[in-house]
């Protein structure tokens, strides 16, 4: 059986231009899907990295906020190292006598005393004192204990050239007792240093 088509040619042609109309419009319709997912899916990006700088910036004003809350420790830091420098400065030429005396303390043997303990700069150290002096020892001690005081005195490094200047028999409350004088010379390791408190 054969086909006959009756309608006209241009209505033929009309109907061929509609068919491709649609398929126009689908192609249209489909490239319009298209760019509104990669403007869609362009878009979640954009967001996502603002989003990221937005974070980047809260974490850098948060740091900053952070340094400038430490730079105030670092500024007391600068000025304790300038007031630690003016101190030692102030305190390099001062003597520590009170090391020297504990020093001299520790020393001394424990039956003798001292009754004038003098120290200076330029002059040195001039130490008077009893030795406890008993009758009945034989040989004389007394000048034991002494001569063990020397000996230590020598053996300190702040003091030099120790010398027994007197050393004389007396009684001093009814009991037998040898007065003495001891000089020496301060070295310069008596210099305080910034740390001779704590020590």
């Amino acid at each position: 059986m054969m086909r006959i088509n009756l309608l006209p040619p241009e209505i033929l042609e009309k109907r061929k231009g509609e068919k491709r109309l649609v398929y126009v419009a689908v192609v249209a319709v489909i490239v319009v899907i298209v760019l509104a997912g990669v403007y869609g899916l362009a878009y979640m990006q954009t967001s996502a990295k603002k989003t990221q700088v937005a974070a980047r910036e809260q974490e850098l004003a948060t740091t900053q906020t952070r340094a400038n809350e430490l730079a105030v420790f670092e500024e007391k830091s600068l000025e304790l190292e300038r007031r630690k420098a003016v101190a030692d400065t102030a305190l390099a030429g001062r003597f520590n006598w009170s090391r020297l005396y504990d020093e001299i303390s520790l020393v001394m043997p424990t039956d003798l005393w001292a009754t004038v303990l003098n120290t200076d700069e330029n002059t040195g150290l001039t130490l008077d004192g009893y030795a406890l002096d008993s009758a009945s020892d034989t040989p004389d001690l007394g000048h034991k204990s002494i001569a063990k005081l020397l000996v230590r005195l020598a053996d300190l490094d702040q003091l030099y050239d120790v010398w027994l200047t007197n050393a004389a028999k007396t009684e001093l409350n009814e009991r037998g007792v040898i007065q003495f004088s001891v000089t020496a010379g301060v070295s310069e390791s008596t210099v305080a240093s910034s740390g001779a408190g704590n020590q």
